[in-house]
């Protein structure tokens, strides 16, 4: 019921959805904008107080969103909280919304099939998205939050979804035949110490997000052909007692190391994100240095399960994971 936290969560959704939708990933395009709505929604409620965003029939609810834990009789963890139209409902009586319920209806829709039957309807998915950018906009405004900062990469793009998924899959193709013409090539040793790597002061992102794009959308797309080429037919725990060796975690020529447990944005197997102690951002301005003191940012992932590679800070922040943390980091 934070509205930083549901602010954070919205825009990895929204970011995924955006990545989805470059992939033709239609089903993963509909579910994540829904959510990221719905967690937009709901931040704008929590701004103005959090017992907006609780089921006002249960009154241990109520409880947790004014400050009263201590008298609720079940704990903050079940908390039950509106759902995303009733969310809607209720934004739209604190601020101007530019859709009718009824727009909404197609995103929510598709969201609500892929999650609960695995299956929506394809044509209607660049609709859904027009409607959670449109939403997401209106509701960023409310908040005074910077378009460029919360979309990232997608600022310009989001406006013309067409366009986008056209300029990503024409991108995808030239990448794809420029990897197929180096592997004819002498194969060339790997350099960990590439421009993409070099500590940035003030924003690691800088130019080179726009080719990062371009390789997440082709890693994607071959990790996914890779994993129904492995797995195909596989039940759940076949897949899980799958005979796969994972290869010493180390990467001590790259100096000190830290990683984060987190699961696989393609198959959802159990990997980790890295973070290069050698290769993280200077830290002489303020506004690299993450509230509370030192932050790590991740800078390298690797599947195990299905191949997936995202080898720089700029890749990850495609696919929502390059999130800086204190936390739960641990030494290789």
């Amino acid at each position: 019921m934070d509205q930083t936290r549901l602010l954070a969560s919205a825009k990895r959704q929204m970011n995924r959805a955006m990545s989805a939708w470059c992939t033709s990933d239609n089903d993963m395009a509909v579910l994540h904008g829904g959510i990221g709505t719905e967690h937009l929604l709901k931040a704008l409620l929590a701004a103005r107080h959090p017992s907006l965003l609780v089921d006002a029939r249960d009154f241990n609810s109520l409880l947790h969103a004014t400050g009263q834990s201590t008298y609720a009789a079940s704990p903050e963890t079940k908390v039950k909280t509106i759902g995303a139209l009733d969310a809607f409902k209720r934004a739209g009586t604190l601020t101007a919304m530019p859709v009718k319920e009824r727009d909404l209806e197609p995103l929510l829709t598709a969201r609500n099939g892929v999650a609960h039957l695995g299956a929506h309807d394809d044509t209607l998915t660049r609709d859904a998205l027009a409607v959670a950018v449109t939403v997401a906009d209106a509701v960023l405004a409310d908040l005074k939050e910077e378009i460029p900062s919360f979309w990232g990469v997608w600022a310009d793009s989001r406006l013309d979804l067409e366009k986008m998924q056209k300029d990503a899959q024409v991108a995808a193709e030239k990448a794809l035949k420029v990897v197929g013409d180096e592997a004819d090539e002498k194969p060339q040793s790997e350099a960990w110490e590439d421009g993409l790597l070099e500590p940035i002061a003030d924003d690691f992102r800088s130019d080179s997000f726009q080719a990062a794009q371009i390789a997440v959308a082709v890693k994607v797309r071959c990790a996914k052909k890779l994993y129904r080429v492995l797995y195909y037919g596989k039940t759940l725990p076949e897949i899980s007692q799958a005979d796969l060796v994972e290869p010493d975690a180390s990467r001590g020529e790259y100096g000190e190391c830290l990683y984060r447990p987190v699961k696989c944005p393609v198959c959802g197997a159990d990997s980790d994100v890295s973070a290069s102690l050698n290769n993280q951002p200077k830290q002489g301005r303020r506004k690299s240095r993450p509230r509370g003191g030192r932050g790590y940012f991740p800078d390298f992932f690797d599947c195990y399960r299905c191949g997936l590679e995202l080898d720089n800070r700029h890749e990850l922040e495609v696919l929502g994971m390059a999130e800086p943390s204190q936390n739960d980091w641990f030494m290789y």
